[in-house]
Protein backbone atom coordinates (compact mmCIF):
# COMPACT_ATOMS: atom_id res chain seq x y z
CA UNK A 1 0.00 0.00 0.00
CA UNK A 2 1.85 3.71 -1.00
CA UNK A 3 2.20 5.75 1.83
CA UNK A 4 -0.24 8.56 2.02
CA UNK A 5 1.58 11.46 3.38
CA UNK A 6 -1.13 14.17 3.78
CA UNK A 7 -3.96 12.13 4.77
CA UNK A 8 -4.72 12.39 8.67
CA UNK A 9 -3.97 9.71 11.10
CA UNK A 10 -1.53 7.36 12.41
CA UNK A 11 1.32 6.23 10.24
CA UNK A 12 3.90 3.46 10.70
CA UNK A 13 7.18 3.37 9.50
CA UNK A 14 9.37 0.37 10.52
CA UNK A 15 12.89 1.03 11.66
CA UNK A 16 15.85 -0.83 13.04
CA UNK A 17 16.91 -0.04 16.71
CA UNK A 18 20.11 -0.82 17.92
CA UNK A 19 23.08 -2.13 16.63
CA UNK A 20 23.02 -5.06 13.80
CA UNK A 21 22.68 -8.65 15.91
CA UNK A 22 25.82 -10.71 15.21
CA UNK A 23 24.76 -14.47 14.89
CA UNK A 24 26.80 -17.57 15.43
CA UNK A 25 28.43 -19.39 13.18
CA UNK A 26 28.12 -23.43 12.41
CA UNK A 27 30.92 -25.57 13.91
CA UNK A 28 30.54 -28.92 12.89
CA UNK A 29 30.66 -29.56 9.36
CA UNK A 30 33.24 -31.79 8.24
CA UNK A 31 35.42 -32.67 5.58
CA UNK A 32 36.90 -35.84 4.85
CA UNK A 33 39.04 -37.67 2.57
CA UNK A 34 40.38 -41.10 1.09
CA UNK A 35 39.21 -43.38 -0.88
CA UNK A 36 35.28 -45.16 -0.85
CA UNK A 37 33.81 -48.25 -1.07
CA UNK A 38 32.12 -47.90 -4.23
CA UNK A 39 31.70 -44.85 -6.36
CA UNK A 40 31.70 -44.24 -10.20
CA UNK A 41 30.42 -40.61 -10.06
CA UNK A 42 31.73 -38.36 -7.80
CA UNK A 43 35.38 -38.65 -7.78
CA UNK A 44 38.36 -36.24 -6.69
CA UNK A 45 35.56 -33.54 -6.06
CA UNK A 46 33.77 -32.18 -2.64
CA UNK A 47 30.92 -33.79 -2.57
CA UNK A 48 27.80 -32.80 0.23
CA UNK A 49 26.51 -35.38 2.19
CA UNK A 50 23.62 -34.85 4.33
CA UNK A 51 22.62 -38.38 5.52
CA UNK A 52 23.85 -41.67 5.86
CA UNK A 53 21.47 -43.14 3.30
CA UNK A 54 22.84 -40.25 0.85
CA UNK A 55 26.46 -41.77 1.53
CA UNK A 56 24.79 -45.13 0.51
CA UNK A 57 23.52 -44.21 -2.40
CA UNK A 58 26.37 -42.00 -3.79
CA UNK A 59 29.17 -44.25 -2.72
CA UNK A 60 27.97 -47.78 -1.90
CA UNK A 61 25.32 -48.99 -3.88
CA UNK A 62 25.48 -49.46 -7.86
CA UNK A 63 23.83 -46.01 -9.13
CA UNK A 64 22.36 -48.54 -11.73
CA UNK A 65 20.55 -50.39 -9.44
CA UNK A 66 20.81 -48.49 -5.81
CA UNK A 67 18.40 -50.48 -3.65
CA UNK A 68 19.74 -54.26 -4.79
CA UNK A 69 22.32 -54.76 -2.05
CA UNK A 70 24.09 -57.88 -3.91
CA UNK A 71 25.50 -54.68 -6.36
CA UNK A 72 27.77 -51.90 -5.42
CA UNK A 73 30.11 -52.22 -2.69
CA UNK A 74 30.20 -55.31 -0.52
CA UNK A 75 32.75 -54.85 1.83
CA UNK A 76 33.31 -51.49 3.71
CA UNK A 77 36.34 -49.54 4.07
CA UNK A 78 37.74 -46.70 6.27
CA UNK A 79 36.46 -44.05 4.55
CA UNK A 80 32.81 -45.32 4.53
CA UNK A 81 33.03 -46.80 8.05
CA UNK A 82 33.91 -42.99 9.22
CA UNK A 83 31.60 -41.28 7.62
CA UNK A 84 28.44 -44.03 8.66
CA UNK A 85 30.11 -43.28 12.03
CA UNK A 86 30.06 -39.51 11.62
CA UNK A 87 26.55 -39.49 10.95
CA UNK A 88 25.81 -42.15 13.64
CA UNK A 89 27.31 -40.01 16.39
CA UNK A 90 25.23 -36.88 15.66
CA UNK A 91 26.92 -35.50 12.45
CA UNK A 92 24.70 -33.67 10.16
CA UNK A 93 26.40 -32.68 7.05
CA UNK A 94 29.83 -33.21 5.71
CA UNK A 95 32.05 -33.22 2.56
CA UNK A 96 33.62 -36.15 1.12
CA UNK A 97 36.40 -36.21 -1.14
CA UNK A 98 36.73 -39.69 -2.73
CA UNK A 99 40.38 -39.49 -4.69
CA UNK A 100 39.66 -43.32 -5.74
CA UNK A 101 43.67 -44.12 -6.79
CA UNK A 102 44.64 -40.54 -6.63
CA UNK A 103 46.73 -38.28 -4.02
CA UNK A 104 45.08 -38.04 -0.95
CA UNK A 105 46.70 -35.19 0.15
CA UNK A 106 45.85 -33.29 -3.05
CA UNK A 107 42.63 -34.61 -1.81
CA UNK A 108 43.06 -32.50 1.01
CA UNK A 109 43.86 -29.21 -0.54
CA UNK A 110 40.24 -29.75 -2.39
CA UNK A 111 38.90 -28.68 0.69
CA UNK A 112 40.49 -25.30 1.50
CA UNK A 113 38.71 -22.97 -0.27
CA UNK A 114 35.49 -24.50 1.26
CA UNK A 115 34.59 -21.93 4.11
CA UNK A 116 31.79 -24.00 5.67
CA UNK A 117 33.85 -26.77 6.84
CA UNK A 118 34.94 -26.83 10.29
CA UNK A 119 36.23 -30.49 10.99
CA UNK A 120 38.80 -32.27 8.34
CA UNK A 121 40.25 -35.93 8.27
CA UNK A 122 41.55 -38.18 6.01
CA UNK A 123 40.03 -41.71 7.73
CA UNK A 124 42.85 -44.32 7.71
CA UNK A 125 45.78 -42.18 6.80
CA UNK A 126 49.01 -41.85 9.00
CA UNK A 127 51.74 -41.14 6.56
CA UNK A 128 53.78 -37.74 7.09
CA UNK A 129 52.69 -36.07 3.94
CA UNK A 130 48.84 -36.59 5.00
CA UNK A 131 49.85 -35.51 8.17
CA UNK A 132 51.29 -32.24 6.55
CA UNK A 133 48.61 -31.68 4.07
CA UNK A 134 46.19 -31.47 7.39
CA UNK A 135 48.36 -29.43 9.50
CA UNK A 136 48.90 -27.15 6.38
CA UNK A 137 45.47 -26.13 6.14
CA UNK A 138 44.21 -25.80 9.46
CA UNK A 139 46.74 -23.58 9.71
CA UNK A 140 46.90 -21.38 7.08
CA UNK A 141 42.63 -20.89 7.02
CA UNK A 142 42.75 -20.94 10.73
CA UNK A 143 39.11 -21.65 10.62
CA UNK A 144 38.92 -25.27 11.02
CA UNK A 145 40.41 -27.95 12.83
CA UNK A 146 42.19 -31.29 11.98
CA UNK A 147 41.36 -35.18 13.33
CA UNK A 148 44.29 -37.28 13.05
CA UNK A 149 44.14 -40.87 13.25
CA UNK A 150 46.53 -43.54 14.38
CA UNK A 151 48.17 -45.51 12.36
CA UNK A 152 46.45 -49.11 11.41
CA UNK A 153 46.97 -51.60 14.00
CA UNK A 154 48.22 -51.66 18.12
CA UNK A 155 51.43 -49.78 18.69
CA UNK A 156 53.62 -52.42 20.06
CA UNK A 157 55.64 -49.74 22.50
CA UNK A 158 53.34 -47.23 23.91
CA UNK A 159 55.87 -44.99 24.04
CA UNK A 160 56.05 -44.59 19.87
CA UNK A 161 52.35 -42.42 20.75
CA UNK A 162 54.30 -39.53 22.39
CA UNK A 163 57.56 -39.26 19.56
CA UNK A 164 57.59 -37.43 16.72
CA UNK A 165 56.67 -39.08 13.40
CA UNK A 166 60.26 -39.42 11.73
CA UNK A 167 61.75 -40.25 14.76
CA UNK A 168 63.05 -43.39 15.25
CA UNK A 169 59.77 -45.29 15.42
CA UNK A 170 57.48 -42.64 16.25
CA UNK A 171 54.20 -42.21 15.01
CA UNK A 172 52.63 -39.04 16.96
CA UNK A 173 51.77 -36.36 14.46
CA UNK A 174 53.24 -33.00 14.11
CA UNK A 175 52.40 -30.28 16.52
CA UNK A 176 49.35 -27.81 15.96
CA UNK A 177 46.72 -26.17 18.46
CA UNK A 178 44.27 -26.77 15.25
CA UNK A 179 44.32 -30.60 15.88
CA UNK A 180 44.37 -33.61 17.67
CA UNK A 181 45.24 -36.91 18.00
CA UNK A 182 43.35 -40.10 18.92
CA UNK A 183 44.31 -44.09 19.64
CA UNK A 184 43.71 -46.37 19.52
CA UNK A 185 41.31 -47.85 16.68
CA UNK A 186 37.83 -48.74 17.58
CA UNK A 187 35.88 -51.76 16.63
CA UNK A 188 32.71 -51.56 15.00
CA UNK A 189 30.18 -53.91 13.28
CA UNK A 190 29.95 -55.14 9.89
CA UNK A 191 27.08 -53.35 7.75
CA UNK A 192 27.29 -54.76 4.01
CA UNK A 193 26.58 -58.24 2.72
CA UNK A 194 30.12 -59.71 2.96
CA UNK A 195 31.45 -58.21 5.93
CA UNK A 196 28.29 -59.37 7.54
CA UNK A 197 28.66 -63.07 6.53
CA UNK A 198 32.87 -63.21 7.40
CA UNK A 199 31.50 -61.89 11.04
CA UNK A 200 29.06 -64.45 11.21
CA UNK A 201 31.37 -67.10 9.80
CA UNK A 202 34.33 -66.97 10.63
CA UNK A 203 34.07 -64.28 13.59
CA UNK A 204 36.03 -61.56 12.06
CA UNK A 205 36.40 -58.43 13.84
CA UNK A 206 36.32 -55.15 11.93
CA UNK A 207 38.49 -52.08 13.15
CA UNK A 208 38.17 -48.78 12.22
CA UNK A 209 39.85 -45.19 11.94
CA UNK A 210 38.54 -43.12 14.98
CA UNK A 211 38.46 -39.89 13.12
CA UNK A 212 34.36 -40.03 11.94
CA UNK A 213 33.04 -40.88 14.84
CA UNK A 214 34.80 -38.20 16.81
CA UNK A 215 34.08 -35.89 14.39
CA UNK A 216 30.34 -36.66 14.75
CA UNK A 217 30.88 -36.67 18.46
CA UNK A 218 31.67 -32.84 17.85
CA UNK A 219 28.91 -32.08 16.10
CA UNK A 220 26.84 -34.09 19.04
CA UNK A 221 27.86 -31.93 21.62
CA UNK A 222 28.20 -28.86 19.57
CA UNK A 223 24.59 -29.16 19.59
CA UNK A 224 23.70 -30.22 22.63
CA UNK A 225 25.87 -28.43 24.78
CA UNK A 226 28.23 -25.91 22.32
CA UNK A 227 31.31 -25.60 20.94
CA UNK A 228 32.72 -24.81 25.21
CA UNK A 229 32.01 -27.97 26.10
CA UNK A 230 34.85 -30.56 25.83
CA UNK A 231 34.38 -33.20 23.49
CA UNK A 232 35.32 -36.21 25.90
CA UNK A 233 34.06 -38.28 28.67
CA UNK A 234 31.37 -39.30 25.99
CA UNK A 235 30.89 -42.61 24.44
CA UNK A 236 31.45 -43.07 20.63
CA UNK A 237 27.83 -44.67 19.51
CA UNK A 238 27.94 -47.79 17.35
CA UNK A 239 31.53 -49.14 18.25
CA UNK A 240 32.07 -52.14 20.52
CA UNK A 241 35.15 -52.23 21.60
CA UNK A 242 38.88 -50.81 21.43
CA UNK A 243 41.75 -52.47 19.71
CA UNK A 244 44.39 -51.83 22.20
CA UNK A 245 42.78 -51.39 26.19
CA UNK A 246 44.96 -48.87 27.40
CA UNK A 247 45.09 -48.90 31.28
CA UNK A 248 45.40 -45.71 33.93
CA UNK A 249 49.01 -45.87 34.18
CA UNK A 250 49.61 -45.81 29.96
CA UNK A 251 47.35 -42.57 29.86
CA UNK A 252 49.56 -40.96 32.45
CA UNK A 253 52.57 -40.45 30.13
CA UNK A 254 49.99 -40.29 27.15
CA UNK A 255 48.10 -37.72 28.51
CA UNK A 256 50.58 -35.16 28.77
CA UNK A 257 51.97 -35.36 25.52
CA UNK A 258 48.62 -34.26 23.86
CA UNK A 259 47.45 -38.20 22.80
CA UNK A 260 43.70 -38.50 23.34
CA UNK A 261 42.71 -41.79 24.42
CA UNK A 262 39.73 -44.12 23.54
CA UNK A 263 38.97 -46.21 26.84
CA UNK A 264 37.16 -49.33 27.03
CA UNK A 265 34.74 -48.43 29.84
CA UNK A 266 31.28 -49.92 30.61
CA UNK A 267 29.33 -47.47 28.64
CA UNK A 268 31.16 -48.26 25.48
CA UNK A 269 34.14 -46.97 23.73
CA UNK A 270 34.72 -43.54 25.11
CA UNK A 271 36.58 -40.81 24.85
CA UNK A 272 38.77 -40.03 27.25
CA UNK A 273 41.29 -37.28 26.23
CA UNK A 274 40.59 -33.33 25.70
CA UNK A 275 43.94 -32.01 23.94
CA UNK A 276 45.24 -30.35 20.83
CA UNK A 277 49.03 -31.38 19.66
CA UNK A 278 49.86 -27.93 21.34
CA UNK A 279 53.47 -27.36 22.40
CA UNK A 280 54.75 -26.55 26.13
CA UNK A 281 57.41 -24.31 24.67
CA UNK A 282 55.56 -20.55 24.49
CA UNK A 283 52.69 -19.28 26.79
CA UNK A 284 50.24 -18.77 23.78
CA UNK A 285 50.42 -22.55 22.87
CA UNK A 286 49.95 -23.15 26.64
CA UNK A 287 46.69 -21.22 26.54
CA UNK A 288 45.37 -23.42 23.26
CA UNK A 289 46.16 -26.82 25.34
CA UNK A 290 42.63 -27.82 25.13
CA UNK A 291 40.21 -28.07 22.01
CA UNK A 292 37.32 -27.31 23.12
CA UNK A 293 39.21 -23.54 24.09
CA UNK A 294 40.80 -23.34 20.49
CA UNK A 295 37.21 -24.32 18.84
CA UNK A 296 35.42 -21.57 21.38
CA UNK A 297 38.20 -18.75 19.96
CA UNK A 298 37.51 -19.92 16.64
CA UNK A 299 33.61 -19.98 16.41
CA UNK A 300 34.08 -16.26 18.09
CA UNK A 301 36.45 -15.20 15.31
CA UNK A 302 34.16 -16.44 12.67
CA UNK A 303 31.07 -15.48 14.11
CA UNK A 304 32.67 -11.96 14.25
CA UNK A 305 34.61 -12.09 11.01
CA UNK A 306 30.75 -12.59 9.55
CA UNK A 307 28.80 -10.37 11.63
CA UNK A 308 31.08 -7.09 11.63
CA UNK A 309 30.78 -7.31 7.54
CA UNK A 310 28.21 -4.27 7.84
CA UNK A 311 30.90 -2.19 9.28
CA UNK A 312 33.16 -2.36 6.35
CA UNK A 313 32.97 0.71 4.36
CA UNK A 314 30.96 2.37 7.04
CA UNK A 315 32.26 6.40 8.41
CA UNK A 316 35.47 5.90 10.38
CA UNK A 317 33.96 8.33 13.44
CA UNK A 318 33.24 7.56 16.91
CA UNK A 319 29.20 6.26 16.16
CA UNK A 320 30.99 3.22 14.14
CA UNK A 321 32.70 2.81 17.29
CA UNK A 322 29.95 2.47 19.78
CA UNK A 323 27.90 0.27 17.06
CA UNK A 324 30.36 -2.50 16.64
CA UNK A 325 30.71 -2.00 20.86
CA UNK A 326 27.02 -2.85 21.13
CA UNK A 327 26.75 -5.32 18.70
CA UNK A 328 30.32 -7.48 19.56
CA UNK A 329 28.75 -6.97 23.65
CA UNK A 330 25.74 -8.60 22.46
CA UNK A 331 26.99 -11.94 21.21
CA UNK A 332 29.71 -11.91 23.47
CA UNK A 333 26.75 -11.18 25.93
CA UNK A 334 25.24 -14.69 25.19
CA UNK A 335 28.58 -16.57 24.65
CA UNK A 336 29.15 -16.06 28.17
CA UNK A 337 25.72 -16.81 29.65
CA UNK A 338 26.15 -19.98 28.03
CA UNK A 339 28.88 -21.15 30.29
CA UNK A 340 31.66 -20.86 27.36
CA UNK A 341 33.63 -17.75 29.11
CA UNK A 342 34.28 -17.41 33.28
CA UNK A 343 33.60 -14.83 35.15
CA UNK A 344 30.89 -13.54 38.03
CA UNK A 345 29.82 -10.78 35.27
CA UNK A 346 29.95 -10.11 31.80
CA UNK A 347 33.07 -7.32 32.39
CA UNK A 348 35.16 -10.13 34.36
CA UNK A 349 34.58 -12.58 31.54
CA UNK A 350 35.55 -10.39 28.56
CA UNK A 351 36.40 -7.02 26.89
CA UNK A 352 35.82 -5.07 24.19
CA UNK A 353 37.82 -1.76 23.53
CA UNK A 354 39.19 0.66 20.96
CA UNK A 355 43.14 0.99 22.01
CA UNK A 356 44.17 4.79 20.80
CA UNK A 357 47.72 3.13 20.20
CA UNK A 358 46.14 1.37 17.32
CA UNK A 359 43.75 4.07 15.95
CA UNK A 360 45.63 7.05 15.48
CA UNK A 361 44.30 9.77 13.05
CA UNK A 362 47.40 8.33 10.44
CA UNK A 363 46.12 4.86 10.85
CA UNK A 364 42.27 6.06 10.20
CA UNK A 365 43.63 8.13 7.38
CA UNK A 366 44.84 4.21 5.91
CA UNK A 367 41.16 3.14 5.88
CA UNK A 368 41.74 1.18 9.16
CA UNK A 369 39.88 0.66 12.71
CA UNK A 370 41.37 -1.93 15.51
CA UNK A 371 38.97 -3.51 17.85
CA UNK A 372 40.52 -5.43 20.40
CA UNK A 373 38.54 -8.20 22.18
CA UNK A 374 39.97 -10.35 25.73
CA UNK A 375 38.08 -13.36 26.57
CA UNK A 376 38.38 -15.86 29.39
CA UNK A 377 37.38 -19.05 28.13
CA UNK A 378 36.69 -21.94 30.92
CA UNK A 379 38.89 -24.67 30.21
CA UNK A 380 37.56 -28.33 31.27
CA UNK A 381 37.84 -29.82 34.72
CA UNK A 382 40.42 -32.62 33.26
CA UNK A 383 41.65 -33.51 36.98
CA UNK A 384 38.89 -33.46 39.82
CA UNK A 385 40.59 -33.29 43.21
CA UNK A 386 39.23 -34.81 46.30
CA UNK A 387 40.70 -33.87 49.81
CA UNK A 388 39.64 -36.35 52.47
CA UNK A 389 40.62 -36.38 56.09
CA UNK A 390 39.45 -37.97 58.65
CA UNK A 391 38.06 -35.98 61.84
CA UNK A 392 38.59 -36.29 65.94
CA UNK A 393 36.04 -33.90 66.79
CA UNK A 394 32.78 -32.96 65.60
CA UNK A 395 32.75 -32.03 62.53
CA UNK A 396 30.83 -28.33 63.04
CA UNK A 397 34.40 -27.76 65.20
CA UNK A 398 36.73 -28.73 62.35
Amino acid sequence: MATLLNLPGVRIDEVRLGAPPIAGVGTSTAGFVGRSPFSVTFKDVPHLVTSADQFFKDYIRDPADPDEESKGAQTNNDLGTAVLGFFQNGGTECYVVDVGAGDVAAGIGRLAKIEDIDIIAAPGFADAAVYGALKQQVEDTKNRFALYDPPDGIVADIANLSIPLGTGAGVRPPDSIYAAFYYPQIQVSAILKKDKKDEKDTGKKFWAPPSGHVAGLYARIDGARGVHKAPANEALLGTIGVRDPITDNQQDGLNKNAVNIIRAFAAGPTVFGARTLQLDATPLDTLYRYINVRRLVTFIEQSLRSGLRFAVFEPNNLALRQTITRSVRGFLDGVWRDGALFGATADEAYYVRFPDPFNTDAERLLGKLTLEIGLRPAPPAEFIIIRIGVLDRAANAA
